[in-house]
């Protein structure tokens, strides 16, 4: 099976995790959470999708996407031949931007909000 058909078939799991993550999260009414502050959690959302990944696929590596001083991360996998950019949007579970993010009361992930995007691996191997 390609990545790109293996990794189709785990969105359901991916949107699952990326949902546990949105749940989990709990802010004051200023929007601080003892562990991440202002910030959001697109990193933790990243780092539960990857999770999905390793316990379902083998032979993949991973590369954290965005940029020095982005607003939002998300996951690159990549294995010998193909990679892709898996994302779930941050404006569909919360608002904000820099390291100031709220939470989006009552955000729902859904199968079609993970977002897989095809990249140039030999970008990612020789970065």
């Amino acid at each position: 099976m390609k990545l790109l058909e293996k990794l189709n078939s785990l969105k359901p799991q991916m949107a699952t995790a990326a949902q546990s993550v949105i749940d989990d999260w709990q802010q004051n009414e200023d929007g601080f959470d003892e562990e991440l502050g202002s910030g959001g959690v697109c990193d933790k959302i990243s780092e539960a999708i990857a999770a999905v990944i390793s316990e379902n696929t083998s032979e993949v590596e991973f590369a954290d996407g965005g940029h020095e001083g982005d607003d939002h991360a998300y996951l690159i996998v990549f294995n010998n031949t193909e990679a892709y950019a898996i994302d779930v949007p941050p404006d569909i579970y919360e608002t904000g931007g820099g390291y100031n993010w709220k939470k989006l009361e009552g955000a729902t992930i859904s199968t079609s909000d993970v977002v897989i995007t095809k990249v140039d691996r030999d970008l990612i191997v020789n970065w």
